[in-house]
């Protein structure tokens, strides 16, 4: 699966279907994936002599990085990723992936919370390298992050038939309970 392609699925599960109607949604919306991506960073840090669980924790990071993209209205291009080495150690990259994360939630918060200007290009660099740190993280798993994403929109797609619903989240028919 393509990763342009990852985005416009993932749309199905995020809040307004992945287009705010307003200013409240548009925060609401960044405010949850900012807050989501710093989760499933935990959850890698959590999952990381296990390969099958960093798998589905970067397939969780993904999404929520690329529904931010979404959010502040860009379709991921791997031409537009910037001139950014990604490289070292699995732990390396882990760490430099909350790093990223840190900084993007940082900035939402200080958008949402503190009434700052939202400098959405910055954010937008710093989840494209969070982005290519993902890819070249998910080669150390022997994988590509396109087949991690392909798992992380099948489960979705089993805990969510239809869209996201508090319901199906509170369910989660994927996991073993």
């Amino acid at each position: 699966m393509e990763l342009n392609k990852f985005q416009e699925l993932s749309k199905r599960t995020m809040p307004f279907d992945g287009e705010p109607k307003n200013p409240i949604h548009y925060e609401n919306g960044l405010t949850n994936y900012a807050m989501g991506l710093i989760g499933e960073c935990t959850e890698v840090l959590r999952a990381t002599n296990d390969r099958e669980a960093i798998l589905k924790e970067l397939g969780d990071v993904s999404h929520y990085a690329f529904g931010l993209l979404t959010f502040l209205g860009e379709t991921y291009d791997s031409e537009s990723l910037p001139n950014y080495y990604a490289e070292g150690t699995k732990e390396k990259l882990i760490d430099k992936i909350i790093i990223l994360s840190g900084e993007i939630s940082e900035q939402v918060k200080k958008f949402v919370f503190h009434r700052h200007e939202l400098n959405s290009s910055k954010v937008k660099i710093a989840l494209k390298m969070l982005i290519k740190n993902l890819i070249v993280l998910a080669e150390k798993y022997d994988t590509t992050l396109e087949e991690v994403c392909e798992m992380n929109i099948d489960k979705l797609k089993m805990r969510y038939p239809e869209s996201f619903n508090t319901k199906d989240s509170k369910k989660r028919v994927d996991t073993v309970q």
